[in-house]
């Protein structure tokens, strides 16, 4: 019995390789499980000795981001059955315990009791402010650079399983009746880790765009990848004036974590979700975090 580690990549590299040198301290690479969306051959050269398998990607079918999640449930789901936890997150989506709470993220998930099934970690946002920081350097650990964050319920997700469940799409939210928000667990999204680096990642987005035939544009991603370049761009400098710190809470979240336990609520379809509101004040990581991704 294991923790299985698993994430879906296409033309991924930066944040695949951040993601298997993260997850390759805690545990044996063959236990990071990368699902390739269509052939990715070079995903293999950045990961090598990960398990990987394929699944099938058309451009032109209308549910594409539907079909390649119910993949990805699927797949988990039958993970659980042989190992102790299984945890999926996007690839550029790290998970981090806090050094606070000990430096084994592994043992720390497989010690939380077995009758709690699915575990939430915090998620939080990376934000880059070009005004303070200076562009990213790849040859240098993030959060060695990197010091801004924002709490975004979009992104608590109840990512680690010990049950089958089915996950809402990209992971939001899910069929399990319950919420363990833990204390200690933190969900980094590095969306917006450099400026330069997510522009041109949202224009290589909007080049895949094509032509159905019905004449209609087909868009390729759901969320911001479906934005346009203008709308795009307005939500980038909406983060140059966010706040930092303007009430002098530090790296404390245990309101926000209240207000997510208590806004938790399914619906008729059997999902169940939490109040997924973004903060518009950054928080500073404390140096505790330096060097963990």
């Amino acid at each position: 019995m294991t923790t299985i580690f698993v994430t879906m990549v296409y033309n991924d590299d930066v944040f695949l390789d951040i993601w298997v040198r993260h997850y390759s301290r805690y545990t044996d690479r063959a236990n990071l499980h990368v699902i390739t969306h269509g052939p990715q051959p070079n995903a293999m050269k950045v990961a090598p000795g990960c398990t990987f398998l394929e699944c099938p990607r058309d451009p032109r079918n209308p549910r594409l981001d539907q079909d390649r999640f119910a993949f990805i449930n699927e797949y988990c789901a039958g993970l659980t059955k042989t190992c102790d936890r299984v945890m999926y997150n996007d690839v550029d989506e790290i998970v981090v315990l806090d050094p606070a709470a000990g430096g084994d993220l592994v043992g720390y998930i497989e010690a939380v009791p077995k009758n709690i099934g699915v575990i939430t970690p915090l998620g939080l946002e990376i934000i880059h402010r070009p005004d303070l920081e200076n562009d990213f350097d790849f040859s240098r650990p993030v959060f060695t650079q990197r010091r801004y964050v924002r709490v975004n319920g979009w992104y608590t997700k109840p990512c680690i399983t010990n049950v089958p469940i089915i996950w809402g799409p990209d992971g939001h939210g899910s069929s399990h009746p319950s919420i363990y928000l833990d204390d200690n667990l933190y969900l980094f999204h590095l969306k917006w880790f450099d400026r330069t680096f997510h522009l041109n990642r949202h224009k290589q987005r909007l080049d895949l765009r094509f032509q159905g035939d019905d004449g209609k544009e087909v868009i390729i991603g759901a969320g911001s990848w479906s934005w346009s370049a203008v709308t795009y761009k307005v939500i980038t400098n909406s983060l140059l004036r966010m706040s930092v710190d303007r009430k002098g809470l530090g790296f404390n979240f245990q309101a926000h974590r209240d207000r997510l336990r208590n806004s938790f609520v399914g619906n008729s379809k059997g999902m169940y979700k939490i109040d997924w509101f973004a903060d518009g004040d950054l928080r500073e990581l404390p140096e505790r975090f330096v060097g963990v991704i």
